[in-house]
């Protein structure tokens, strides 16, 4: 059976965000669940609009946010409670009316790969309930933003 391959782009780090996992966080196997992962990215893809004064689902301020129209994520190791995880994130793929969040997820204390793993975001109109093109207020984000240097 044919693997996901995700290749974080390297040197390009955008944002970094760091959690601590709670208990509730782990499965049956005493390790991070993998559904736990998805919103654990999907809490450091908040944080990074946030950051830049943006929400997910209005961007622009008219309306226009984003969806997930795509995931993939390959497991590379385990993580225990109470681990605390580096999340970074990486634009890629940009499109007329989207993009790829690429995110590579390291364990802080000795920077082990636990994850890499991409959406691809669409932006969407939620007023008009259809999708749009990419709002310049996010080509402004991804032009104002430093890439964060390497952990």
């Amino acid at each position: 059976m044919a693997r996901v391959r995700i290749e974080y782009p390297q040197e390009q780090t955008f944002f970094r965000h760091e959690m601590t996992l709670r208990i509730t966080d782990l499965n049956y196997g005493n390790h991070l669940a993998h559904d736990t992962l998805i919103s654990l990215i999907h809490d450091a893809r908040a944080q990074l609009f946030i950051s830049h004064g943006h929400k997910e689902i209005d961007i622009d301020g008219n309306g226009t946010g984003v969806v997930v129209a795509d995931l993939a994520i390959s497991y590379r190791a385990e993580v225990f409670y109470p681990d605390t995880l580096t999340i970074e994130i990486a634009f890629d793929e940009m499109s007329r009316k989207g993009c790829d969040l690429v995110y590579r997820v390291t364990k802080a204390s000795d920077g082990g790969l636990v994850a890499v793993a991409k959406t691809g975001i669409v932006f969407f109109d939620y007023n008009e309930r259809k999708a749009a093109p990419v709002p310049e207020e996010f080509k402004q984000m991804i032009a104002d933003v430093q890439p964060v240097a390497q952990a």
